[in-house]
């Protein structure tokens, strides 16, 4: 692999860098949107036929209404598998994230007012889909990461959809064992995305789909959003690493690597920083670390700068970095982290101090690791069980309340040419 660069934020090479990452992002997201959108529109057509089509072309995998929803018996039969440490690691990391996303139970309220009475509440989706990728990487902890807070929530039905790649793997059986969802799917892609969406003989459809995958995955839920909810359209893993002289190189270059190993090539890990010196360290880590790495072949396949050390003159241009990027994931190992946190507007999840490396929050922290990327942390914000609640307003006027509001509410309609608007608060004041 080539040296990592390291490029002053403030030259041409350092704003050309961002330009060309977005460019050839976009690029191969164009290519593959046509492929989705046939998939996409073969299988809300012809239903199972397109779907048990496309998992053999795709997958190599021959299904049928008989297969392809694994049954309860099998799941915990494999779920018996996983190892007793992993099975151990994986209670306790639940517990975490229940701790956690428990404290955002949606606010109900009510307000009581001159009127009458206004309340705020708040309903669960019906039924969920969560998509459980299985392509570089197998991920029980997305099982964690996107059923505990549907459950919290109260959705009442949570389908899970996971590519048909040989048998399921125990740690994923186990993480659905464990959470009691047993309505699993074997099939992936934009084609498991599609017969969520919109339902098969053999699938029902869902209300919303979440969970990460690959970019045809991100495409279909982009393309199925409006007849369904979805919690983003994602993208590679990003991180910025924020460090300044009290950090320790080599746990910068780990941190890094941390990201840019997820293994589509178009991860990018950036470390900014206002000490040239730490910059040759972390750069000098990183290729040592890449050197001896058992997943080298992995860092090969990455885009230039996609791996990336950037010079800022100021802790200020620093910040300002960080917030025109919006990372995925935001690392500070500063001296003052709060106080530097307290610039930063955009950011998905964010870590603090040296030994707060984003794999706490991956797996065993308890924070989620569905988080908004490309920039997208600009407007939104990572999983959570609000992503699966409806507010609802209720408004209840008593009548001695509508007569006293009857004339506002009529020139403010008037003014918008709204005449029955008007009319139905007149009439019922009896002040037409």
């Amino acid at each position: 692999m080539k040296t990592v660069p390291i490029i002053a934020l403030s030259s041409s090479s350092g704003k050309d860098m961002l330009r060309r990452i977005r460019k050839s992002q976009n690029a191969r997201a164009a290519g593959a949107q046509e492929t989705v959108a046939r998939i996409v529109a073969d299988v809300r057509k012809r239903g199972d036929a397109a779907l048990f089509s496309f998992a053999k072309k795709f997958d190599g995998v021959v299904l049928s209404g008989r297969d392809v929803r694994l049954s309860k018996a099998y799941i915990r039969g494999r779920a018996r598998l996983a190892p007793a440490a992993f099975r151990a690691s994986c209670r306790e990391a639940a517990a975490r994230i229940r701790a956690y996303h428990e404290r955002q139970r949606p606010c109900v309220f009510t307000l009581k007012t001159a009127e009458g009475e206004l309340s705020q509440i708040a309903r669960p989706v019906r039924r969920a889909g969560v998509y459980v990728p299985g392509g570089h990487a197998l991920y029980p902890s997305s099982v964690l990461m996107n059923v505990i807070p549907a459950q919290i929530a109260g959705v009442s039905e949570i389908a899970v959809a996971t590519p048909p790649r040989g048998e399921l793997d125990p740690g994923i059986a186990f993480a659905l064992d464990l959470l009691g969802v047993y309505e699993v799917y074997r099939m992936g892609g934009a084609q498991a995305i599609a017969a969520l969406a919109y339902g098969t003989k053999c699938v029902a459809p869902v209300d919303k789909i979440v969970g990460p995958g690959n970019l045809y995955v991100a495409l279909a839920k982009k393309a199925v959003y409006g007849d369904v909810d979805i919690d983003a359209v994602a993208g590679p893993s990003e991180v910025i690493v924020l460090a300044d002289a009290t950090a320790n190189p080599a746990w910068v270059a780990l941190d890094l690597l941390a990201q840019a190993e997820h293994g589509s090539g178009d991860e990018t890990a950036f470390c900014v920083t206002e000490d040239a010196g730490l910059a040759r360290g972390i750069r000098a880590a990183v290729a040592d670390e890449i050197n001896r790495s058992p997943v080298r072949p992995v860092f090969e396949k990455l885009r230039p700068f996609a791996l990336c050390i950037c010079l800022a003159k100021s802790r200020a241009q620093s910040v300002e970095f960080i917030n025109e990027c919006a990372p995925e994931h935001l690392e500070i190992i500063t001296a003052a982290p709060a106080r530097d946190l307290a610039m930063v507007r955009n950011a998905g999840a964010v870590f603090l101090g040296p030994y707060s490396p984003v794999a706490m929050g991956d797996y065993f922290a308890g924070t989620n690791h569905v988080l908004p990327t490309g920039g997208a942390a600009r407007f939104a914000s990572g999983l959570g069980v609000e992503s699966f609640v409806k507010r609802m307003s209720v408004a209840r006027i008593g009548r001695d309340g509508l007569r006293r509001s009857a004339a506002h509410v009529s020139v403010l309609a008037r003014a918008e040419k709204f005449v029955h608007h008007a009319l139905s608060v007149e009439r019922r004041a009896g002040k037409e």
